[in-house]
């Protein structure tokens, strides 16, 4: 029967119905207490055989059979086995049938089960029962915590929990004792270690089950007897900490199971001393937490509770601190605590009103308790080595229950403090702080030694995330103070936390800092965050919001970010890349953020430095420390010596150039007083200490330093897109490469070195033309529209580039008036219209220029700071107006001022000059340097003298100690110099350019003393010339005060005049510097022209006819050098014609002349045309013969000759005595009775005779005969360049008496009083000068190409002398007033 049982049961539905047949039959045939048990458990072990089988499709039939059955069996007293035996196959076949698929099945059993009595044979019976029930019971729940099963299934976990408080009643009435297995299972199974949910849907569960199972549970426990209640110590700990869960969830709050269950434990543990007494403290903690009322009495019971707790651990457990019952206490402890500290926030938390009694007054006090309390268990958690109350790890590696406790009670307190809201008066009250960091510490201590801790460790991220929060409610420094100590051990907890969390956690860190105590503390802490930072964009806005702050607070900064972070307690941890965008992005924050970094900031940066290039951009905010120089001076020798440099190392290169370069320049200024810039101190001044060594030789070491600069620039710069940066580079800093590179520029462009300024600012163009940085292109620019002539070498289409000029002026201008643009960028766009305009004048297309004039002066007017005063704009303005009018062949607008009055008008400017921009005083130098020369060339060129420009230029270029600009200016100076013939002062000119340009340099001797004239005669005379003064042109006057060249015996460092002219050429004497230099050649070639001009006034004309000669193939064979003489390559032409026409070569004179008409180029002062017309003309009237029937004209001796040649005063000295006695008694004669003066009356008109030529040449235009004179008109000036002149042709007269002149007075002539002032003594008869003097014919009018068939045809009126022993010649020199 039993196969035949086991077989259908295994088989279809059909058979397991006739089982339920059979079994229904057999059970109707059976009586008795046994044989119907033994038949059932039969059955049942059949049925659990086919469950086995996994055929759960016929489950509702097995309990259909065992509905059958159940009902009808009872124990067998004889067979106690049996009913064992049939309640492990009832738990069998529901545990096989409890799952999601046979539930129904499951259920239909355990409503069977339940509704039989609970039926305990045995006393271990219910274990069986107790299991059924607590599987029957998590089955459930966990079907509906996956939502498998509908709701209404509830009904069945309260269904099992009431069945469960049936058979507690039946252990009871069967008086089971032991119950130990029980609370053990059902701490196992319900009570322990359970989620928080799974307590939270208990509690949810209807009281009256809950109340149906726990009351009978608490009345089968008191009953209870054991031998060791210590060892069950935990398990009641358990059991109440998971009721005191139920409880803190339950929405009924007068529950309370967990102090029931405390109350009965108290009584069941009365033999235990401690244990009990640990229970009591527990009960009074339980029931303070279930406070619902605020209780006025709540922090006293609190403190005096935390107080008992610590008597008791610190004196009743001191001597067996390592029992078991203790560690499970503290254990329990700390469950409670972590229970009670769990929520996010007071509000949310089920302990509300526990919590909130904390706060208010004795706040701090009550803290300090749970605080105590808190550190106290932690302390006594170290003999904690096991626990069954303590979470198990899921590591494998950590089976420590020590260490999570001592964490815990860590967490716990800074729970607690991050839930405390103290008043402010309560904030500075630390108490609560000594306790709190001492478990938050030592917690942490121990949590470094855990081996399951990880960036994914709950652990690990609520301590991270609860100092994230402390940090963020840190208001004061008391409350930094608690951050403070705990931010080492967290260093070491570094590694295993993730970088989120860290990040977090520092960047509260860094708003906390703020109320730091220590500043320097608070600057490591701000830098661990910053170097948390990966972003680069936000690493640089957050590193320079950092010093903003520190400005704003006055904090002197004396590290970087990167140091401090190297020192900070908390680094963060960087690879080698992030180190480098740390300091980099440091570095260029210092240098472009902040406007002047501390020695100390830039010291530390230098520190940390990773590579010499950091060194040499830093240095540039450092010229003043001589460590720092020093230390560019090591980097710049050592690239110096390298054989190759990569693109970094030309960078350095280049930066540390340009530190020396600027180290020089500022070491060689030197103060000059303006009273000092006087032209008869010069030689004294250049005497100086500070200035005697200033010289070409001197110069090239700065020349070198910025080329040296420049060319590993350019290298860089053709480099920079061939080779692309690597990882571990620096960023490249092009601000600073261009602000060096413009230094660099500018410092050439203030030396005067051409060649050099051209390579740098043409480097320059193309930086900025392929940075697109506009307004380094446009002042780059500049300097190339400034020149009248760009040089080939460059290869630099100019008109290409002045169309992407414009392009870039067209967008920018509209803009300057919005404010968005600096000072200075509004002067480089002003500037480059003004120099766009000189480059169309030099395209002849004036009107155009005009109008680009006229918009820059619109341009400016729109800025109110440049209303009313003399910026660089204006003055740059002006000057090239100045240029287009002195340059322009015919003006178009006879309104504006002549050349002269502009430079007037120019002159008042520069010395009102008003300084706005940093680019101002760098372009005001510059403009200074072609005014000079400009200047220069248009009052000579009008026999003017206009100094000022010099005198300024030079003041400024002494000061600054620059050899070629102060050479330029004397070369400037030397030309005006003999164009009003003072030759000692063009003497000293020359000795003061020779010692700059290192030639000879000047001695320290004294000048020679003047002789005091003590005879009344000469002293008479010596006033009588002081008054001639007042009417005798200036360019023939010789200084009463300063000795004649000719009677001063020559100084010992004056230019011998024997020396070879050759040398300028040849260059023998010249230094290395000069015979390497293509300008410096040119300058010195031109300073020997100008001393042969020097040599040809002075008729000392040995040596001039070979080296016109070869100047004129010099020129010829290095035409760059001859066109960078402009303008005085047309002088040198014009000296040249002078010295053909004083030498009677009048072919060569006119075909020079007519090839220099030929070459005049554009931008030249447009009288240099009319002196080559004049000197053309006057050679080809010099060219006709003489008519031999015409008598000879002597050579007129002026009324009064101040400059003498020196043939003049050669003379036989002989009877020397006498003459100078009746010289003397003259002189007095006239003094008794002053002879009037009428130097100048009105001429008749004559037309010019064949000697009236000019030495000098200038164009010839006729004089208006009225008194009045106006000086700004165009005026030909005939003026003497020497009384002795070959060409003229003399006729002998009757000598007249010198002692008594009669002037001879006509209508419209002028008498000449001739007054001789020599004191040699000569043997020929006195001289007698006509009435038509020299003086006279000065004021004639010489012929310009338009009047020379009318001046030819005039009568011209000889005048008669006394013979003289040689014949002389009056030339003529055009004087021109614009």
């Amino acid at each position: 029967m039993s196969t035949d049982i086991a077989t259908q049961l295994k088989g279809s539905r059909s058979d397991v119905e006739k089982v339920r047949k059979t079994v229904e039959a057999k059970f109707r045939e059976l009586s008795g207490d046994g044989l119907p048990l033994r038949y059932e458990v039969n059955v049942l072990r059949h049925i659990c055989l086919a469950l086995k089988d996994n055929l759960h499709q016929n489950s509702d039939l097995y309990c259909d059979i065992m509905d059958i059955m159940l009902p009808r069996v009872v124990p067998c007293e004889e067979k106690p086995s049996l009913w064992e035996a049939h309640l492990s196959s009832l738990r069998y076949i529901h545990h096989g049938l409890c799952h999601q698929r046979s539930m129904e099945a499951c259920q239909k059993l355990y409503n069977l089960i339940r509704t039989q009595p609970c039926r305990l044979q045995e006393e271990s019976d219910y274990k069986i029962y107790l299991d059924i029930h607590l599987t029957h019971f998590n089955g459930l729940h966990v079907l509906l915590q996956k939502q498998k099963l509908p709701l209404e299934a509830t009904s069945h976990l309260c269904y099992a929990l009431e069945s469960l408080g049936d058979l507690f009643t039946a252990m009871t009435q069967r008086k089971i004792s032991l119950c130990a297995p029980l609370l053990v299972q059902l701490n196992e199974s319900l009570f322990g270690k359970r989620s928080r949910s799974f307590f939270k849907s208990l509690s949810f569960l209807p009281s009256e089950s809950l109340a149906k199972m726990f009351n009978p549970l608490l009345i089968l426990l008191a009953s209870s007897t054991s031998s060791n209640l210590a060892d069950l110590f935990h398990e009641y700990l358990s059991l109440t900490l998971a009721l005191v869960q139920i409880d803190m969830f339950s929405p009924q709050s007068n529950q309370q199971m967990s102090l029931q269950l405390l109350r009965m434990c108290k009584e069941l543990f009365r033999q235990e001393s401690n244990l009990c007494y640990a229970l009591q403290l527990m009960y009074y903690y339980i029931k303070l937490i279930y406070v619902r009322e605020p209780t006025a009495d709540f922090k006293r019971t609190y403190i005096d509770l935390s107080s008992k707790f610590q008597h008791f651990f610190e004196h009743k457990v001191a001597s067996h601190p390592k029992e078991q019952w203790l560690a499970d206490f503290l254990v329990a402890i700390q469950l409670l605590q972590v229970l009670i500290h769990q929520s996010s926030s007071k509000l949310q938390s089920h302990f509300q009103v526990f919590w909130q009694q904390f706060d208010g007054e004795s706040s701090p006090e009550i803290y300090t308790a749970h605080f105590q309390l808190l550190q106290t268990c932690a302390s006594l958690a170290v003999n904690v080595t096991r626990s069954p109350l303590g979470c198990s790890c899921s590591h494998e590696a950590c089976k420590s229950v020590r260490r999570h406790c001592i964490l815990a009670y860590g967490l716990c307190a800074l729970d607690a403090y991050i839930n405390w809201k103290p008043a402010e008066q309560q904030k500075a009250n630390v108490s609560p702080h000594k306790p709190l960091v001492g478990v938050v510490k030592y917690s942490m201590d121990v949590a470094k030694t855990m081996k399951c801790l990880g960036p994914t460790s709950v652990e690990l991220i609520k301590l991270v995330r609860q100092l994230t929060y402390v940090a963020d409610q840190v208001t004061c420094p008391e409350q930094m103070s608690v951050l403070l100590p705990l931010l080492e051990p967290l260093q070491k907890l570094r590694p295993l936390v993730a970088d989120q969390d860290m990040s977090s956690l520092l960047r509260r860190l860094f708003k906390a800092s703020s109320h730091c105590g220590d500043p320097n503390l608070a600057c490591r802490i701000q830098a661990s965050y910053l170097a948390s930072i990966t972003n680069p964009a936000r690493l640089r806005s957050q590193i320079c919001l950092y010093y903003h702050n520190l400005g704003k607070k006055g904090t002197e900064i004396s590290r970087c970010v990167y140091e401090w972070h190297e020192s900070t307690p908390l680094p963060f941890p960087l690879t080698p890349e992030q180190e480098k965008q740390l300091y980099d992005t440091d570095f260029f924050a210092v240098l472009h953020y902040l406007r002047s970094p501390s020695t100390a900031h830039m010291e530390s940066l230098i520190r940390c430095r990773t590579s010499d290039y950091h060194l040499v951009l830093m240095a540039r905010q450092m010229r003043k420390d001589a460590s720092i120089s020093k230390k560019c001076m090591e980097v710049h020798d050592k690239l110096k010596q390298q054989r190759s440099l990569n693109r970094m190392e030309n960078l350095c290169l280049g930066h540390a150039s340009v530190g020396l370069l600027l180290d020089a320049l500022e070491a060689q200024k030197t103060k000059v007083c303006t009273k000092e810039i006087t032209e008869n101190m010069f030689e004294e001044l250049l005497l100086r200490q500070n200035l005697w060594q200033m010289n070409i030789q001197r110069e090239q070491r700065l020349v070198n330093y910025a080329s040296e600069a420049i060319s590993p620039f350019s290298n860089f710069f053709n480099r920079a897109d061939q080779e692309p940066l690597g990882t571990n580079e620096t960023s490249i800093d092009w601000e600073a490469l261009i602000d060096d590179a413009i230094a660099a520029a500018n410092a050439l462009s203030s030396m005067g070195y051409q060649s050099q300024e051209d390579d740098a600012w043409l480097l320059l163009l193309r930086m900025g033309r392929w940075l697109e940085d506009r307004f380094t292109y446009l002042r780059a620019l500049n300097h190339f529209l400034s020149q009248n002539e760009v040089s080939s070498r460059l290869n630099l289409k100019l008109g290409e580039e002045v169309e992407v000029a414009e392009e870039f002026l067209d967008d920018l201008w509209p803009q300057l008036k919005n404010g968005k643009f600096f000072k200075r960028q509004q002067t480089t766009v002003m500037l480059c219209f003004c120099h766009l305009a000189s480059y169309y004048a030099r395209m002849e297309c004036h009107s155009h220029a005009q109008l680009l004039l006229l918009h820059v002066e619109q341009l400016r007017e729109e800025f109110p700071e440049r209303q009313g005063k003399s910026d660089i704009v204006l003055l740059t303005l002006q000057t090239v107006r100045f240029r287009l009018g002195y340059q322009q062949r015919k003006p178009t607008n006879c309104r504006l001022p002549t050349p002269l009055r502009q430079l007037d008008i120019l002159l008042d400017n520069v010395r009102s000059f008003c300084n706005l921009s940093s680019l101002d005083g760098g372009s005001l130098q510059l403009l200074l340097s072609t005014l000079v020369r400009e200047s220069t060339e248009c009052s000579a060129n009008r026999l003017s003298e206009k100094l000022s420009f010099s005198n300024i230029a030079l003041h400024l270029v002494l000061q600054s100690g620059l050899a070629l600009r102060t050479i330029e200016v004397f070369l400037a100076w030397l030309w005006t110099n003999l164009q009003m013939e003072n030759f000692d002062k063009a003497q000293s000119k020359l000795r003061l350019i020779e010692h700059c340009l290192g030639i000879k340099q000047l001695n320290p001797t004294s000048r020679p003393a003047k002789e005091a004239i003590k005879d009344v005669a000469i002293s008479d005379l010596t006033s009588n010339m002081h008054l001639l003064q007042l009417v005798e042109p200036i360019r023939k006057q010789q200084q009463v005060n300063m000795a004649s060249p000719n009677l001063l015996s020559m100084r010992p460092h004056s230019p011998n005049p024997q020396l070879d002219l050759d040398r300028y050429i040849t260059l023998d004497v010249a230094p290395a510097a000069l015979r390497e230099n293509s300008q410096l050649q040119c300058l010195y070639f031109v300073t020997g022209c100008l001393h042969a001009r020097l040599r040809f006034l002075q008729r000392n004309n040995e040596q001039l006819e070979e080296f016109y000669g070869r100047a004129y193939s010099w020129m010829q064979e290095k035409p760059p050098m001859s066109s960078a003489m402009y303008p005085l390559l047309h002088a040198q032409q014009l000296y040249h014609l002078n010295y053909l026409r004083f030498t009677r070569k009048h072919v060569e004179a006119i075909s020079t002349a007519q090839l220099s008409l030929k070459t005049r180029p554009r931008a030249v002062d447009i009288n240099f045309e009319y002196n080559f017309l004049a000197q053309l003309k006057t050679a080809q009237l010099e060219l006709k013969p003489v008519s031999q029937d015409k008598p000879k004209v002597k050579t007129l001796r002026r009324a009064l000759v101040f400059n003498q040649s020196p043939e003049d005063k050669k003379r036989t000295a002989t009877g020397s005595v006498s003459a100078v006695k009746n010289t003397a008694s003259k002189v007095k004669q006239s003094a008794k009775k002053a002879p009037r003066f009428r130097i100048y009356e009105e001429l008749e008109l004559r037309p010019p005779s064949a000697t009236s030529c000019s030495s000098g040449g200038s164009g010839t235009e006729n004089t208006p005969p009225s008194d009045h004179v106006d000086l700004n008109a165009c005026q030909a000036i005939e003026i003497s360049d020497d009384d002795d002149l070959p060409s003229a042709s003399t006729k002998k007269t009757k000598p007249k008496s010198r002692e008594k002149p009669k002037p001879k007075a006509t209508s419209k002539a002028c008498k000449v009083l001739t007054l001789d002032n020599s004191l040699e003594i000569v043997e020929t008869p006195a001289i007698t000068t006509s009435s038509r003097s020299t003086r006279a014919r000065l004021r004639q009018p010489v012929e310009t190409p338009k009047t020379a068939t009318l001046s030819t045809k005039r009568t011209r009126r000889q005048v008669l002398e006394a013979q003289a022993p040689e014949t002389e010649s009056i030339s003529t020199r055009t004087r021109h007033r614009h």
